[in-house]
């Protein structure tokens, strides 16, 4: 009698285990697949997140650019980004995407302007730059939308905007932006 209570203990817990390694799996996956929309979003749409670098352009001069590796986030933005995300999409209980998302790699050159990785030799050598962040990145549930926030700075002068997007066919396409605030 004793061997078949462990029996039905030890198949109790082992539904609750297969459930929690499915759920992780799944879990895993979404994480996964958010990431890869996250990292087509910015590599297919550099162009448009990096627009109006001519707002730090001294006469006809144009600073090269330097791109931070990761998507980051601030918090004080935070609040502020969502509540704008899920008005332009009439959507509720969407949060930051906080996974780690690295920039691999970026054209040499966007525009009239020279684009480097943060990480790149030449580009610590190089003092009068563009820096621009992306941060505070959202993709909604269904992962139909997203926005990022992008931050683009040099010396004390910066730029906060949110861009929008919306997928349609498998690819993302730009629905707008809005500035935050400049510095």
């Amino acid at each position: 009698m004793k061997i078949y209570l462990k029996q039905i203990c030890m198949d109790g817990n082992s539904k609750y285990l297969i459930f929690f390694l499915l759920f992780s799996f799944i879990s895993c996956e979404n994480k996964e697949k958010k990431t890869q929309l996250a990292y087509e979003l910015i590599s297919n749409n550099l162009n448009i997140l990096l627009d109006d670098l001519d707002y730090f352009a001294i006469s006809d001069s144009h600073f090269p650019v330097g791109v931070y590796q990761y998507i980051g986030e601030i918090e004080s933005d935070q609040n502020i980004v969502i509540k704008k995300f899920q008005n332009k999409f009439d959507l509720k209980n969407e949060k930051i995407f906080n996974e780690t998302i690295k920039i691999e790699k970026t054209p040499k050159t966007v525009g009239n302007y020279q684009l480097y990785l943060d990480t790149d030799d030449d580009f610590q050598k190089i003092n009068n730059t563009i820096k621009i962040s992306f941060v505070n990145l959202i993709i909604s549930k269904n992962n139909r939308y997203a926005c990022i926030e992008v931050v683009k700075s040099l010396g004390s002068a910066a730029k906060f905007e949110i861009y929008y997007f919306k997928q349609v066919n498998g690819k993302w396409i730009f629905e707008g932006k809005e500035l935050l605030s400049l510095g």
